[in-house]
């Protein structure tokens, strides 16, 4: 890794965490169909991107999303019923992070997530517990790529952008990070990850001892 780099910051999902609302659906017996409805309506659609924003409520999203798909409301509602099973964490992201901790690296996160699914979500990470610190859009009222999440991160943990390595999933993301100066890195795996952190033996240790 560059040595000019002191501190890491991750995006968290699909990054950290699989974002699985399809699978969700599909234990909840949705049809193929809901679920490209939903892709459509639900996921890729500007009141989602609300949600990141903290400028609408779950309740009223809700409410949009019925009025989107009259005919699945009812799955929709069953859908918002179990909000527990939209994520999952991957099993390498408390390793790779108490990894880069024994190094010395300083870990932030640096997110999207909508704010009823961060107080609900984040608690039962195994890797929230270790980080420095973080910035979620839905608190903050602003989301990536805006360049002034990044420097709100950067001033409010007293971060030189120089020195973070930024890691996403997202290209636009990813640009915006080097926009401000920070290093960064868009992420396609996590073998080409944890190679790029130089950590793979030190992660598949921590793996192997659980």
């Amino acid at each position: 890794m560059d040595k000019s780099i002191r501190t890491i910051v991750f995006d968290v999902g699909m990054v950290l965490i699989d974002f699985c609302w399809d699978s969700c659906c599909r234990t909840l017996g949705f049809s193929e169909d809901v679920i490209q409805t939903f892709d459509e309506r639900m996921i890729h659609s500007d009141t989602w991107e609300r949600l990141d924003e903290g400028t609408i409520t779950t309740e009223d999203a809700v409410t949009e999303f019925i009025s989107r798909m009259p005919q699945y409301e009812k799955q929709v509602r069953m859908f918002w019923r179990k909000p527990e099973l939209f994520v999952r964490e991957y099993e390498y992201a408390a390793p790779m992070i108490a990894a880069l901790k024994e190094k010395g690296y300083p870990v932030f996160l640096l997110s999207n997530y909508p704010y009823d699914m961060y107080r609900l979500h984040w608690p039962s990470f195994l890797f929230y517990p270790m980080v420095d610190g973080y910035v979620v859009s839905a608190l903050e009222r602003i989301k990536k790529p805006d360049p002034a999440i990044y420097q709100l991160l950067c001033e409010r943990y007293g971060l030189k952008a120089q020195e973070c390595l930024f890691v996403d999933d997202r290209q636009e993301n990813v640009d915006a990070a080097i926009g401000v100066g920070m290093q960064a890195i868009r992420f396609t795996d996590y073998n080409s990850l944890i190679k790029k952190l130089q950590l793979e033996e030190a992660v598949q240790e921590r793996r192997n001892n659980g």
